[in-house]
């Protein structure tokens, strides 16, 4: 455990470290600081990961961390759901936002190429090689599967909670009682991913990337009550599922000292 514990100490250290210390700068320096934050949050998950791997099993763990992010045989029913999902979920809350009055302006169809590319910089690559890929094989070591999922959630979603203090995140705006646990049931369900496709973090990237990117496409405002309850709802729901369908995983990539 002692990995997970300087993980842990990384990554809450940067991303709160860094608020702590742009915060103030950020209240007045638009863009510019709030990437200054953002970028090294997201990817301190990954660099911690490879940094405590390479550490502790040299090139050799690096490797099989790094062979993680490739195609698992056999996933591709599970890459589809892991896109589906998400998806599915933000269209609906969008739909029962704008139902309740909650509604706001779609992302313009020009804006929309460089939304995804701002995705694919941020948080759905950055964190899933350190979040899935790293913690979860050492949590479930100690823990057993379905405790780490549980576990590897609600800390994954407490590190969230930065971000709702740096000025210029949507998180300012979200009504933390529903957004954490949100997050805590979207882990639970990245979590079953990665455990069905043998502990590859390709369908964790994709499904966080699918949420990332309908959540950019707005349709309702990120204050609107409706469009958290009904996120924290279904994925409520998803996470049960899950939970109680379990991981009956294939034989994973070799496993983590």
């Amino acid at each position: 455990m002692v990995y997970v514990l300087w993980f842990l100490t990384v990554v809450f250290s940067v991303t709160w470290g860094l608020c702590l210390l742009l915060r103030g700068p950020a209240a007045t320096g638009g863009l510019t600081m709030m990437f200054a934050w953002l970028l090294p949050t997201v990817w301190s998950p990954t660099v911690a990961a490879l940094l405590l791997t390479w550490w502790s099993e040299r090139a050799a763990g690096v490797r099989r961390e790094l062979r993680r992010v490739g195609y698992s045989r056999g996933s591709g029913p599970w890459l589809v759901l892991a896109v589906l999902v998400p998806g599915a979920v933000v269209g609906g809350a969008v739909f029962a936002a704008r139902a309740a009055g909650t509604a706001a302006p779609f992302t313009p169809a020009a804006a929309v190429p460089m939304m995804v590319v701002l995705q694919l910089a941020t948080g759905a690559v950055g964190e899933e090689l350190g979040w899935r890929g790293f913690l979860l094989p050492r949590l479930r070591s100690t823990l057993g599967t379905i405790a780490s999922w549980w576990v590897m959630a609600i800390l994954w979603s407490l590190w969230h909670v930065a971000g709702i203090f740096f000025p210029g995140t949507p998180l300012q705006v979200v009504p933390p009682l529903f957004f954490l646990p949100t997050i805590v049931f979207f882990g639970v369900f990245l979590a079953f991913l990665f455990e069905r496709t043998g502990g590859s973090v390709l369908p964790t990237i994709l499904a966080h990337l699918s949420l990332n990117v309908a959540l950019g496409l707005r349709g309702a405002t990120f204050a609107s009550r409706p469009f958290w309850w009904t996120m924290v709802s279904i994925f409520g729901l998803v996470a049960l599922i899950v939970t109680v369908a379990g991981p009956k995983r294939r034989v994973e990539l070799s496993q983590p000292v």
